[in-house]
């Protein structure tokens, strides 16, 4: 069972991750992308996630949440897609060394495609 936190605080994608994995199988956990604070630091640490859904907008503060996630000791290796309905947002994704990216709106099977590879290294890893 993979842990999965997605950043995000549009209603629609927390919707679109909700209903695109299959929460029996895995936990995902909501968080807010608007403010990097020490509890948000705090709860990353604990919940020590095995992916990352970190959507962009120009409301929020996430490109610093971006290089704390990269800086963390607990999430510097976990694979970090970028979720975004921003036109520049494959090129975002490669200037900052994320994993993957997400176009919004996305359906369900594109949601599977982009976490698929690092649910199945996460599997493998537990069953090693």
């Amino acid at each position: 069972m993979a842990r999965i936190i997605c950043f995000s605080d549009s209603a629609a994608v927390i919707h679109a991750v909700q209903q695109g994995i299959d929460q029996s199988k895995h936990t995902i956990h909501l968080l807010s992308a608007s403010r990097l604070n020490g509890e948000l630091r705090e709860t990353v640490a604990r919940l020590a996630p095995d992916i990352i859904l970190l959507e962009l907008s120009h409301a929020t503060d996430n490109p610093h949440l971006y290089f704390f996630l990269r800086a963390n000791g607990a999430t510097r290796n976990t694979p970090i897609i970028l979720v975004s309905a921003g036109h520049r947002l494959a090129q975002q994704a490669e200037v900052l060394g994320a994993d993957g990216f997400l176009q919004r709106p996305f359906a369900s099977a594109q949601l599977l495609d982009a976490v698929s590879p690092y649910l199945a290294l996460q599997q493998a890893c537990v069953a090693a």
